[in-house]
């Protein structure tokens, strides 16, 4: 092979390496702001349809409180069910704060709170949570493990409420 050859070869291979990269981070960017619009329709809890749309068909769901294990978007839609029920939000219509957020790759952790509600006549929360997503190269959802600290802690578990730390601030 001549240099003219290997020169092309060279400038092929680092083409493909820089639009791999840069592939790579619109994807990212795109999956960043898919997340921040995922928080943002779960936050203002008014459009149960858009929050679905972000779940892939075979989604997996764990509320490791609770211990409900789903297998498909289906399953995932029946649990959450948000026209279950009467709801109120008591904090000006968002139902959750966002103090912490990781993405690494395809997975985002993100930590904060739920503000106090209303469910069906009984005042609840605010409850720290931790959700962690994995997401498919169509950035669409397809793991989500949920840790809420639910209460009254006495009505679920017992022990200490981390959660009165909100009430206090």
């Amino acid at each position: 092979m001549n240099s003219p050859d290997m020169r092309n070869i060279l400038i092929a291979l680092i083409i493909l390496l820089f639009s791999g990269c840069a592939s790579k981070s619109i994807n990212n960017n795109e999956m960043s702001q898919i997340v921040v619009d995922y928080f943002n329709v779960y936050s203002q809890r008014n459009d149960f349809n858009l929050l679905m749309s972000f779940y892939d068909d075979n989604a997996q769901f764990e509320d490791i409180i609770y211990g409900n294990s789903l297998k498909t978007k289906r399953e995932i839609k029946e649990f959450l069910a948000w026209d279950k029920g009467e709801f109120t939000a008591l904090s000006g219509g968002q139902i959750l704060t966002i103090t912490k957020q990781i993405q690494d790759g395809n997975t985002v952790v993100t930590q904060g709170f739920f503000h106090e509600f209303i469910f069906d006549g009984q005042r609840m929360g605010p409850w720290l949570f931790i959700i962690y997503q994995e997401f498919n190269s169509q950035n669409k959802i397809i793991k989500q493990t949920d840790w809420i600290n639910y209460t009254p802690r006495e009505d679920f578990l017992g022990g200490k409420n981390m959660n009165d730390e909100l009430i206090k601030k």
